[in-house]
């Protein structure tokens, strides 16, 4: 029987999800349960774990995982790091596979292992689109490339045609047990289950993804999720800062996903800077407007910030449109004017409204975002 030689670690085992790290004589094993795009199961979570395994000299890596589905672009990032691993790796299914679990599950080399009493889910991705005519195409072109390519990951690894996988995708939940799994090429074999949780055909579909999910209970409960974290090695092998080993287990774990969360943040500050540099490379604004658009980007977000630039129009000066009497906002015509009317014909009048029109400008702000200007 092996044993753990550096440390046995686990950061979260509660409320049925889990993320664990355990260090073996010759292998690392990677458990982690929960949502895809979840706390537990977050994509930049899964990356950190494999580096911190890498960096031991582990050349053998066992993934163990639980999920009822989740985010189809946290999935897809969490396949492609596994996929990466250049070295030996075993996929276990130890409960659930459903939705983009399933398509996790053919990251590996190999088809993975499944839980006895286990099971596997597949349906097509959906998703939530709103928007003209245009953004729904647009929506529903972007579900059916995801379709396929899950059709091809699942052809690829069961060794079936795409035209039998693709009947997987056709509006309904496809449940399999371990041996129906491995019948199709879903799992390449069993193991001895870590929950006593069984489930009949008739269940599952009452009870759905979540439902199932949430009736393995045990594989949580019966974890030893009391161990004695190895504070030091955690620190260390994180290269956690403004922690030490003299620091709670939580607070170590906050700095644990600080530093999880650090890339999505930089990232955010990046595209908002791109959307900024590019509505004013599009004269939508001014460079003298870069600070302030980039404050509001911070605000709202890189979604709404690209949606709101996507409203304006190229900035014409005001005297343009006063040609042959239209009216504007030099002309006294803006009396109605909303935030948007603003920025989209006298950007110039809004930059300049904190000064000459403070009262105004707070009022326009506040409806447009919800609160009053910092």
């Amino acid at each position: 029987m092996q044993k753990a030689i550096t440390y046995s670690c686990i950061l979260i085992a509660n409320d049925n999800v889990m993320f664990k790290i355990e260090k073996k004589v010759n292998k690392a094993i990677l458990t982690i349960y929960g949502y895809v795009g979840g706390y537990y199961m977050d994509f930049r979570a899964v990356v950190t774990a494999l580096d911190a395994i890498k960096r031991e000299g582990y050349k053998h890596l066992d993934f163990h995982f639980h999920t009822y589905g989740g985010d189809v672009f946290d999935g897809n990032l969490i396949y492609l790091f596994l996929a990466m691993w250049e070295y030996e790796m075993d996929i276990y299914i130890d409960g659930v596979a459903a939705s983009m679990g399933a398509i996790i599950a053919t990251a590996g080399k190999k088809p993975p292992i499944i839980a006895e009493n286990g099971f596997m889910m597949i349906h097509s991705p959906t998703g939530s689109v709103h928007g003209n005519k245009k953004q729904l195409i647009q929506g529903a072109k972007l579900l059916g490339s995801m379709e396929k390519n899950f059709t091809r990951k699942l052809a690829d690894m069961t060794g079936k045609d795409e035209a039998f996988v693709s009947k997987w995708f056709d509006g309904v939940d496809y449940w399999f047990d371990a041996d129906e799994a491995i019948s199709l090429g879903l799992a390449r074999e069993k193991f001895d289950p870590k929950s006593k949780i069984t489930l009949t055909k008739e269940e599952l579909n009452t009870l759905g993804a979540k439902g199932v999910y949430d009736r393995f209970t045990d594989l949580t409960q019966n974890s030893n999720h009391k161990s004695i974290m190895d504070k030091e090695k955690v620190i260390k092998k994180f290269n956690l800062q403004g922690v030490t080993a003299q620091s709670t287990e939580e607070e170590i774990e906050n700095a644990i996903q600080a530093k999880i969360d650090a890339p999505r943040a930089e990232a955010e500050a990046e595209a908002i800077n791109q959307l900024v540099g590019a509505a004013i490379s599009e004269k939508k604004i001014t460079e003298a407007q870069r600070a302030h658009y980039t404050d509001i980007g911070k605000a709202i977000g890189k979604d709404k910030l690209k949606a709101t630039f996507e409203q304006m129009k190229a900035y014409e000066p005001i005297t343009g449109s006063l040609k042959g009497g239209a009216s504007g906002a030099a002309g006294g015509g803006d009396d109605n004017w909303k935030w948007d009317d603003f920025q989209a014909k006298a950007p110039e009048v809004l930059s300049e409204m904190p000064k000459k029109d403070p009262e105004r400008f707070k009022n326009l702000y506040k409806e447009k975002y919800g609160k009053l200007p910092d």
